[in-house]
């Protein structure tokens, strides 16, 4: 019989703003999107995402549609090393605020279909950021 693997489950929000989506840094340069991991207790998908975009850039947002789902193992310098997060995109849209990114990001830029690519990498990350853009 196999063991249950310990996982996280994490919602990333695809934020379109007059047809540009907004992409972010971490300090590694690696690309990524508001969002994070549902918190224990947390029941509501859509409150959840909206509390970590806010904490993550202050906007607000509406949560729209599921389009994309990719996993990937938390690396060895992480302090969960080897867990694996399953990730949810959402399509969302901006609603109001100003962006102010938190410490765990080191940027952030608004791409359009036109320009995403310059941000190719070999991660899900970018993968969910092609199917955003085809299916839009």
């Amino acid at each position: 019989m196999n063991k249950d693997q310990p996982f996280y489950v994490g919602q990333k929000a695809f934020i379109n703003k007059n047809g540009e989506v907004l992409i972010l840094t971490l300090p590694n340069g690696w690309l990524d999107f508001p969002g994070g991991k549902i918190q224990e207790g947390e029941i509501d998908f859509d409150a959840a995402i909206k509390r970590e975009v806010l904490e993550e850039t202050g906007l607000k947002i509406e949560v729209g549609e599921i389009f994309h789902r990719w996993s990937f193992e938390l690396g060895p310098k992480h302090k969960q090393a080897g867990k694996r997060v399953f990730l949810l995109g959402f399509k969302c849209n901006y609603i109001s605020g100003e962006i102010k990114i938190s410490e765990e990001h080191k940027g952030y830029k608004w791409v359009n279909i036109n320009n995403y690519q310059k941000f190719r990498e070999n991660r899900g990350h970018f993968k969910a950021l092609e199917t955003y853009f085809a299916t839009s």
